[in-house]
């Protein structure tokens, strides 16, 4: 088992490797989660169009 040593404000916590990781997924999980909810109800900053035009792409594009 690999450890994985973590410092914050002075004190020292050595932890499974494993363990970090699933923390870090779930830390990620959260910020997507939170970015999410406080963007509920705005306008969207992309449309479908812009992001086909970015990839050179259409609606006639993608249904024919």
């Amino acid at each position: 088992m690999i450890n994985v040593e973590y410092i914050d404000g002075g004190k020292r916590v050595i932890i499974p490797s494993e363990v970090w990781e699933a923390l870090k997924e779930l830390a990620e999980h959260i910020e997507v989660y939170e970015i999410v909810e406080s963007r509920k109800g705005l306008p969207a900053v992309h449309s479908l169009e812009n992001l086909l035009a970015e990839e050179g792409l259409n609606r006639a594009k993608l249904e024919g």
